[in-house]
């Protein structure tokens, strides 16, 4: 019972992967028989109190909010043990993807006007933009809307 109310804790201050809860289970009950923290967390899953899609849709929506990339976030999802046909179903390279590069670009250059294609501030961009986890198509695709946005900025 100890265990069931540890979990429920935990899920109550926010969603959790089944991976994450088990090892904080595990953590905490460190004496605790691995069945049992398994049908705890079975159980869980049965009533709809955990679910690793919820999980993954809640961290997708807050690391994107954050301006990651989808190859950053689903690296992150992995690291937490969510199934892998649950973030290949959810991350998906897409054009809202290209979107939310394109507004990192734009804040990233605010009042400044020069972008020439491949010089130094285009060069740190593209860099900045793998960083945070998008592709290099799309970090390529948004830095080039940025500079047809503004020609004046090319020059």
């Amino acid at each position: 019972m100890a265990l069931r109310r540890r979990a429920m804790d935990l899920l109550a201050r926010r969603e959790h992967s089944r991976a994450e809860l088990a090892a904080k289970l595990r953590d905490r009950f460190a004496e605790a028989d691995p069945d049992a923290i398994e049908s705890v967390l079975d159980k869980l899953a049965a009533e709809n109190l955990q679910s690793d899609r919820r999980f993954a849709g809640e961290y997708l929506r807050m690391r994107m909010r954050r301006g990651f990339g989808w190859l950053h976030i689903r690296a992150e999802l992995q690291s937490r043990g969510v199934p892998d046909s649950i973030v290949s179903e959810l991350v998906r390279p897409d054009e809202e993807w290209l979107e939310l590069a394109g507004n990192l670009v734009d804040s990233r250059l605010a009042g400044q006007k020069d972008l020439t294609p491949g010089g130094r501030e285009h060069q740190r961009l593209f860099r900045f933009l793998q960083g945070r986890g998008f592709s290099a198509e799309t970090a390529h695709r948004s830095l080039r809307k940025a500079i047809s946005r503004n020609p004046a900025a090319s020059r």
